[in-house]
């Protein structure tokens, strides 16, 4: 029989540390408990940690609030892994037989290995994904049981700066907790937001993130391309900032407000004045062509990524992420590279999970966490130590010290059924005289007040005596 396990989950965003706890059933089933987010700047930029200690007090953080609202000790966090250095690169094995053979699994196994090996300065190889195998002269996913003299594996290499991860480890080690696992995180969010139809028949997942924008390109249900773009959506806050010499705050305020990734040009469009900080003014078209100008180049980067598969993405373009709440992003890409099966993909909600917070699915930027959870399978928390409470009333009993541990716990049990065993030293008192002793009334100690008003009587006596 299955058992209940809480799992925790950490998102490492260039705009934000977030975190998230679920409840996993036996079932399957998942109840999200809680979420946390804390704004820590300049510990993580394109999704590379790159402050440790601000990270570390980041994550300790949000962890601790886990802990408290939660009345649980969290021991271990599941991590997700992105980054501006996560790409995908293709490689081919090859392996020549002297007579024909009949491809077993293990040579299949062999091939792998021997990709894993492949060497890529400054950086690690994080998962393989094959592609196709060409046996002799014809094209196969499945080679096992196929007579041939010749073999070629073609793989894609999903591959990151070495920095990445120990980056990510380093952080853990010090909020002093266990890695439970990594996860690639745009891997998990397309196998969480995509469905087996669209990744088989072809499709392309672009994840708008404030400082990073990924693709990954999906057909016939295999990952055949995954890059990290340094852009995202705090470049067009940071130009408008920029531009109109106000704060980040007020230029973020004006985006989501005024923002639209394409205007039409229209006779009579009415351009109407915006007031900005320190009683100055702007007019809106300005605005629009900022925000469009730094949109475009965001969106021309992804059609240079995706424009070699466009032919073959029969269910389109996927758009997720915060920053693609931008409206008429759609209209955008259609206007400026002519391909109009574009959609946005909003974080699903039951039955994929339950919960009774209030989680916008417009954010779009829980889905990762969500989609951790759903993968993670170790209990990652444990109860919270009873502490008793020093003026709830149930403490006017008599305390008794039950089972010490000599670990300087001091924790005070209120347990009149309490039994002697052999770590605690206890007093065996008769029935019949421990009736005695709760029927007898005892003697209370005088309050500090009684004793203070007893010595200005004696010493009032004695003056007048005197």
């Amino acid at each position: 029989m299955g058992v209940e396990k809480n799992i925790v989950a950490i998102e490492l965003g260039s705009s934000a540390i977030r975190a998230m706890i679920g409840q996993k059933r036996p079932d399957g089933s998942l109840l999200v408990l809680g979420y946390e987010k804390e704004s820590a700047p300049d510990s993580v930029h394109k999704g590379v940690v790159y402050n440790i200690d601000k990270t570390i007090q980041a994550i300790v953080a949000i962890v601790k609030r886990i802990e408290e609202r939660q009345k649980v000790v969290v021991h271990r966090v599941y991590v997700g892994v992105a980054g501006q250095s996560l790409r995908t690169v293709g490689n081919t094995v090859r392996r020549q037989f002297d007579v024909k053979v009949n491809i077993t699994e293990d040579i299949v196994e062999r091939l792998k290995e021997e990709d894993s090996e492949q060497d890529y300065q400054g950086a690690e190889i994080l998962d393989i994904v094959p592609q196709e195998f060409r046996v002799g002269s014809h094209l196969t996913n499945e080679p096992v049981g196929i007579m041939t003299d010749r073999i070629e594996g073609c793989y894609k290499n999903i591959v990151a700066r070495k920095t990445l991860c120990e980056g990510i480890t380093r952080s853990l080690a010090g909020a002093k907790l266990e890695n439970a696992g990594f996860f690639i995180a745009p891997l998990l969010l397309s196998g969480y937001l995509l469905t087996d139809p669209e990744k088989r028949s072809g499709c392309a997942l672009v994840d708008f993130g404030a400082e990073t924008t990924t693709v990954a390109i999906y057909e016939k249900n295999i990952l055949r391309h995954l890059v990290v773009i340094p852009l995202g959506g705090n470049n067009i806050t940071n130009d408008i900032a920029s531009l109109l010499h106000i704060e980040h705050e007020e230029a973020e305020t004006l985006k989501r407000t005024y923002g639209s990734a394409y205007t039409e040009e229209r006779e009579g469009l009415e351009n109407r004045t915006i007031n900005i900080s320190n009683d100055r003014q702007t007019d809106e078209r300005r605005l629009r062509a900022i925000i469009e100008a730094r949109q475009q180049e965001i969106l021309d980067n992804v059609w240079e990524q995706i424009k070699g598969f466009s032919e073959r993405l029969l269910s389109g373009i996927i758009f997720t992420g915060g920053a693609a709440n931008m409206r008429d992003i759609e209209m955008a890409f259609d206007k400026y590279h002519h391909f109009d099966k574009v959609k946005k993909r909003q974080m699903p909600t039951a039955p994929e999970y339950t919960t009774s917070l209030k989680l916008d699915p417009q954010t779009n930027t829980l889905a990762t966490l969500v989609a951790m959870l759903r993968r993670g399978d170790e209990e990652c928390t444990s109860e919270r130590s009873a502490e008793p409470d020093l003026f709830d009333e149930k403490t006017k009993d008599d305390p008794v010290f039950e089972n010490l541990s000599g670990a300087g716990d001091g924790v005070v049990k209120t347990n009149k059924n309490n039994k002697p065993n052999d770590t605690a030293e206890s007093v065996s008192v008769d029935e019949s005289e421990q009736s005695k002793v709760e029927e007898e009334p005892q003697p209370r100690k005088p309050s500090a007040f009684s004793r203070m008003g007893q010595w200005l009587r004696e010493t009032a006596g004695k003056l007048v005596e005197e």
